[in-house]
């Protein structure tokens, strides 16, 4: 064999194997492509459950703000240089407990010199109506004339008219001596005084410090269009007593709390928001030991109906994809079937389906990604917790 013709074996040999090889190759492939779809059409084992079908009272919540039951900012009614504070700050008082005294003594000498007047007064008054006594004495025996008689009543009625003037004037003078004392308004807690004793307090101006009555605390708070329809279908509205301020129940829980608190609804606006498009309602909490301060923020939560009947099904076996929320049902024939659903509210781990999975239907719990749509299933019945 000549160099030439040894070359050409050579090749013819390489190629030989090369394509036996790559016939072994695309065997191989093959044989596991078929494995593969024999395991994608062989029957799942999964886990599969009924819904839940039981009653429940589904709460609506909102964002509601702490309100005081009652607040007053106190100023004084009459000026003059303040004399002393009679609290402390963030005091607990109570209605009529006195915080600020206002220099009396101009006040005083007003006061004495109105009374003095009234004592003038009164004692022209008797001189007149003695002078119309005997006028009319003297009138009667015909001893004086008409004109002289007429103006001893005239006398008389004058010096009442100014009896009454003088009074009222003392009067003026009393409750401005009076309103020398500041007292309290309300009960509550006060703050910090915003005047300190020798200043000059302008009557009706002068902001001396303010009352916050947190006894009972005030949630407001907004609802929607949709639910104002709702609530009157339910007759909510119906249940709240404005005038006596009682209502249905709710709960109050803050930020940072885990226990709710129970209240009433107590009013509801007449009209809805300009601005918002909602109406504003108002619940009434107890705060004896003062644990809600004015102005926090908090979750209400309303009893929007009672005892409905839903299905709830296990949130994380409800699929999600670019259109539906979706669950995996096992058919008659123990066959994955995709199913949208309309899903409602979340409640704990359980979500409302509203739409597309009656109470009598399987779906998959375990084993979503197995149960493709179209696979054969070996389902295992395991039941909710309730």
């Amino acid at each position: 064999m000549n160099r030439k013709s040894a070359i050409n074996f050579t090749s013819a040999v390489i190629a030989a194997t090369a394509l036996a090889a790559f016939g072994c190759g695309c065997q191989k492939k093959q044989d596991a492509a078929a494995a593969m779809m024999a395991m994608r059409n062989a029957p799942a084992p999964v886990q599969v459950a009924k819904p839940i079908h039981k009653p429940v009272d589904l709460w609506d919540e909102y964002t509601a703000r702490v309100e005081a039951l009652e607040f007053v900012e106190v100023r004084a009614r009459v000026g003059g240089y303040l004399e002393s504070v009679n609290f402390k700050e963030g005091d607990r008082i109570k209605k009529g407990d006195l915080l600020f005294v206002i220099d009396k003594r101009p006040y005083e000498a007003a006061y004495n010199a109105a009374k003095a007047v009234v004592g003038e007064v009164e004692a022209r008054l008797m001189l007149a109506k003695s002078n119309e006594d005997r006028a009319k004495e003297l009138f009667a025996a015909k001893a004086v004339s008409k004109e002289t008689y007429e103006t001893r009543s005239s006398e008389l009625l004058s010096a009442q008219s100014a009896l009454l003037a003088a009074k009222a004037k003392l009067r003026d003078a009393e409750l401005n001596l009076d309103w020398c004392d500041v007292r309290a308004p309300i009960s509550g807690r006060v703050s910090e005084r915003l005047v300190d004793a020798g200043n000059l307090i302008n009557a009706n101006t002068t902001l001396l410090t303010n009352i916050v009555n947190d006894s009972v605390v005030q949630a407001y708070f907004e609802i929607s269009e949709r639910d104002i329809y709702r609530y009157n279908n339910t007759g909510l509205f119906k249940q709240i007593d404005i005038v006596n301020h009682k209502g249905p129940t709710v709960q109050f829980l803050l930020m940072e709390d885990t226990k709710p608190l129970a209240g009433q609804l107590t009013y509801f606006d007449n009209r809805m928001g300009k601005e918002t498009s909602s109406l504003t309602m108002r619940a009434d909490f107890p705060n004896p030991d003062g644990k809600i301060s004015v102005g926090m923020f908090g979750k209400i939560k309303v009893l929007g109906e009672s005892s409905k009947k839903v299905v709830l099904f296990p949130e994380e076996a409800i699929g999600t994809d670019l259109v539906n929320r979706y669950v995996l049902v096992c058919n008659k024939d123990n066959v994955s079937e995709y199913r949208p659903v309309k899903v409602g509210r979340l409640l704990g781990k359980y979500r409302i389906i509203e739409e597309g999975l009656s109470p009598d239907e399987s779906a998959v719990v375990v084993g979503l990604q197995r149960a493709t749509p179209g696979r054969k299933l070996v389902p295992e019945l395991v039941k909710l917790e309730k």
